[in-house]
Parts: structure tokens; C-alpha cells; sequence
């Protein structure tokens, strides 16, 4: 080696060794992303699902770095994990935008992600779940993953017509979840649409008040229609269908919700009881599905990494969302003179001007719970329907 080459190779060595940590930035082919989410989303009382849901988070992080190695493309990532209260965000947000990422995925919630407008410019930001509405009204260096709540409600009124044709609608809304609220309405907008002679409730109901709520009262009338509830998480919607079952044993009811269970498409918990005497069906992408070139190329990362084959949906969603990055730098290159923070900037803006729905599964599915776990029973194309 010259004297030149090991005088200039000791200087970068030197700058690299003496920069902050998180000094990342300055290579062009690192891209810094921050994780802003909480993993408090379901059983807030069980630590083991907290630390389920953390790892699961990572290792879709992980595969994500192993697929975007072909492309020249290191991924370093900071978690910025924030609590259950609907403010505690607000506390990480200083930390992230110290960090100076290149990316923020943001909450999965869109409560939590619409509050983040006022606070991350000139940043890209991504949700893997975030679906209401107003998210289109956002900054345009923001954007989910997931398909916007109008295109959700048509679906589920469509299945729910064609399944039960002569059975009246109540929908029990979370008041302090604008979400679940704002879904409910769209839903009723949608089913009188499908079906206009149709009756549909809805009510409301405080998350702090929920383990108080006068079931037989909150059901009375309405014990032979279909109940939708929308609720903040899954869990809370178990614990409210259970709570109902428990007080109307004879009933069979049909229940249905839109609510991510965050864990496996194929096999969920339910709760505990040997023969489900209701009906209770969610929607949900249809994530691992085998024909999808996005899913074989994770299932081969996952594997690579992990010597096992991947069973929830977290770690797909958040590859997926990563990946859709490094497929729009490399899909839509720019100026090799930008930053890779510019390039990012650049490169999702031109691939949502090429598909407003980058990225973004646009075939969904109905589960149905049995003993056994969650059961696939419909898939519904839903790219055009809005």
C-alpha cells in the first residue's frame, strides 16, 4: 500500500472514528431511519407480548437491511419507543429530530400519526397501519402503508351484505379513538349505499369506561343484528365481545371489527373457550401470500437471518415499509449529488406521483375466529374500490 493511500485511508478512518455515533448521515448509502411507534398497542398488562412485538418490529427491520444489501444500501435504525398514554409521543419527537433520521416510520395508530404534521418537516414519514381518512389531507412527506378507511368500509359493507343480506347494523365506536369513530361513520355512509333499506346504530363509548359499561343495556335491541365494533386494539375489541357473549350465553352473535390483530394472519389467541359460540370476522390485508413477490423476497431475508420461517404479520408490515424506500431510491434514481435524506425525499415523491397506492396491499381478507385460531374465508380485490 502507498504512503498516499494509507495517509488518506488513516484520515477518513479518523473522522469516522471520532464523529458522533449516529453519525451516519454523511455516507450516501446509509439510510438512517427512526422508529417512532409504541410496542404498548395490545395487553397492556402482558410484558412477554410487549417483548413479542418488539422483536417481531426488529426483525422485520432486519430482513429489510438484508434485501436492500444488493442495492447498495445499508439500513441503520434507531428505536424511539414511546408508552401507552396518547401523548407520550410527543416526548420522543425532540430525541428523533436530534437524531436527524433520513426516514421516520411512524405510529401505527392514526391518531398518533396525524399529530405528528406540526412537528417532522422535511422528512419522509411512514405508517405501516395508519388508515383514516384525514391522512390524505397530511403534508406530502407523509404516507401509510395502509389502504385509507373509505376503501375498507366499502369491503367490509360488502362482504356483511352479501353474508347476512336481512340482518340490521350496530356499530359500537370508541368516542375517544377518532378513528374508530370516523370508520363507523364511513361504514354506515357505504352500507346505506349497498343496502337502503337497511337500519344502522351506532354508539359510543369511553375507553376508560369500557370495563364499566352496562353490557345488557349497550346491547338491548339489538341482540339479532350484526355488531361492529370498533374499539382502539384487538384486544380491547376481545375483551368487549367476550364481556357480551358472557352476559347473552344463549345468543349466537355476529360480530365484526377491522382492528389488526398484530400478530399471525393464520392463528391467533382467542379465549380460551373449547366450542366459540358467536361469529366474529375481521378484515385485514392479505399479507402472507405466496404469490407475492414482496413476501418471497421477505421469507427468504427472514430466513437467512433467522434459520425459521416468519409468522406475524408486525415484522412483514415493517419490512414491507422500509423496502418500499429502497425500491422508490432505486426505482426512481436521482442526482447523485443529493444526500441520501434528498434522494429519499425525492425518489417516494416520484413513486407516489407513478402509483398513489405504492407499496400498499390492495387485496384484503376476511378472517374468521375458531377454536383453533383465525380461518381465511373470503379475499376481496379492493383497488378500485372506493
Amino acid at each position: 500500500m502507498s504512503k498516499k493511500r494509507f495517509v488518506i485511508q488513516a484520515f477518513i478512518f479518523f473522522i469516522f472514528f471520532f464523529s458522533k455515533i449516529d453519525s451516519y448521515a454523511s455516507d450516501k448509502n446509509t439510510l438512517n431511519i427512526a422508529l417512532l411507534d409504541t410496542p404498548f398497542n395490545e395487553m397492556p398488562q402482558d410484558l412477554s407480548f410487549w417483548s413479542q412485538y418488539q422483536n417481531a418490529y426488529f426483525a422485520g427491520i432486519e430482513a429489510a437491511a438484508y434485501s436492500a444489501k444488493p442495492y447498495g444500501i445499508k439500513i441503520h435504525y434507531k428505536p424511539f419507543f414511546y408508552g401507552s398514554g396518547p401523548l407520550d409521543i410527543l416526548d420522543e419527537i425532540p430525541k428523533v429530530k436530534a437524531w436527524q433520521p433520513d426516514v421516520v416510520i411512524g405510529p401505527s395508530f392514526s391518531d398518533q400519526f396525524l399529530l405528528l404534521k406540526n412537528y417532522l418537516n422535511d422528512v419522509l414519514v411512514l405508517s405501516s397501519y395508519a388508515s383514516d381518512v384525514a391522512l390524505s389531507k397530511l403534508p406530502k412527506n407523509f404516507y401509510s402503508l395502509y389502504l385509507p378507511d373509505n376503501y375498507i368500509a366499502m369491503a367490509s359493507g360488502e362482504f356483511i351484505k352479501e353474508k347476512y343480506p336481512d340482518k340490521n347494523i350496530y356499530i359500537i365506536s370508541q368516542a375517544d379513538c377518532k378513528q374508530c369513530v370516523d370508520f363507523g361513520k364511513l361504514f354506515t355512509t357505504a352500507y346505506k349505499k349497498l343496502s337502503p333499506t337497511a337500519t344502522v346504530e351506532q354508539t359510543e363509548f369511553l375507553q376508560d369506561d369500557m370495563s364499566a359499561l352496562d353490557i345488557k343495556k349497550l346491547i338491548s335491541g339489538h341482540e339479532n343484528d350484526v355488531i361492529l365494533a370498533f374499539p382502539s386494539t384487538y384486544f380491547a375489541y376481545n375483551t368487549l365481545i367476550n364481556r357480551i357473549t358472557a352476559q347473552f350465553p344463549e345468543n349466537n352473535f355476529i360480530f365484526f371489527t377491522d382492528q389488526d390483530n398484530w400478530g399471525s394472519n393464520t392463528d391467533v389467541n382467542t379465549s380460551g373457550e373449547k366450542d366459540i359460540k358467536y361469529q366474529s370476522y375481521r378484515i385485514a390485508p392479505l399479507l402472507f401470500n405466496s404469490n407475492s413477490n414482496e413476501f418471497k423476497q421477505f421469507k427468504h431475508a427472514y430466513y437467512q437471518i433467522y434459520h425459521s420461517e416468519p409468522t406475524d404479520a408486525v415484522s412483514y408490515m415493517t419490512y414491507v415499509t422500509v423496502m418500499s424506500v429502497v425500491t422508490a431510491i432505486k426505482q426512481f434514481p436521482t442526482s447523485a449529488n443529493l444526500s441520501i435524506h434528498n434522494k429519499v425525499l425525492a425518489s417516494y415523491g416520484a413513486a407516489l406521483a407513478y402509483d398513489p397506492n405504492w407499496f400498499r396491499s390492495k387485496t384484503f381478507g376476511i378472517y374468521l375466529t375458531t377454536a383453533k385460531g383465525e380461518v381465511l374465508v373470503k379475499t376481496i380485490p379492493i383497488e378500485n374500490n372506493n
